[in-house]
């Protein structure tokens, strides 16, 4: 269950959903499906680690992260007209307290791998705005089904960058706009970060 919870938050909408504005340059098919692979071989080396303790290890997710997901595009996208209706000072804390809301979340629960396999199976290219669809699959010991996930790849400055993960048919975006707009509605990008504040809150206790 750990790496099911780790790769179906994060981190594909429906096909031609347009996550955010595309960009100039386009990513291959090969260099997606490269990229997605070594940030697979990345996190399963973390987790290999059982004697990192959770600091160490949301400090080597962060990493991962930040150069992984396209995390301001993400957070600005699932925070909807509440981000353009926050000012400067605002945006910058929210995306701050998204940031490590996402961090944080995944490094608890990648504190559990058990041995899952990793591996990147075929691509598709969106033709609408040529995003790389990346389908993986995570093999899981005793016997339990395979976890099939789904990871939207743009190129964004030049660099390959998550845009949206898909695992059971459950977009990151949608499932996560849909809760922040809820959220809003009561308060504006201010109700926002205070629930994340709230929800970091949470998980160091859980830990």
């Amino acid at each position: 269950m750990v790496l099911r919870s780790v790769f179906a938050a994060l981190f594909v909408a429906v096909v031609g959903l347009a996550v955010v504005p595309p960009a100039a340059a386009q990513i291959t098919p090969d260099g997606a499906k490269q990229f997605i692979q070594s940030m697979g071989d990345q996190a399963i080396e973390i987790l290999s680690q059982k004697d990192a303790t959770l600091q160490q290890r949301e400090d080597k997710f962060r990493g991962i992260l930040s150069d992984g997901f396209a995390i301001p595009q993400i957070g600005q996208f699932v925070a909807g007209n509440y981000w353009k209706q926050a000012n400067p000072d605002q945006q910058r804390e929210y995306l701050a307290i998204f940031s490590e809301w996402i961090v944080k979340t995944y490094a608890i629960r990648f504190g559990g791998y058990a041995g899952e396999k990793f591996s990147v199976a075929d691509t598709k290219i969106n033709e609408q705005d040529k995003d790389v669809f990346v389908a993986t699959r995570i093999d899981r010991p005793a016997g339990k089904q395979p976890i099939l996930a789904s990871w939207r790849v743009r190129e964004i400055a030049g660099k390959p960058k998550i845009v949206d993960v898909q695992v059971d048919g459950v977009s990151m975006l949608v499932t996560h706009r849909s809760e922040f707009n809820s959220v809003g509605a009561q308060g504006g990008v201010v109700a926002i970060i205070d629930s994340l504040k709230g929800r970091i809150a949470k998980l160091a206790q859980s830990s």
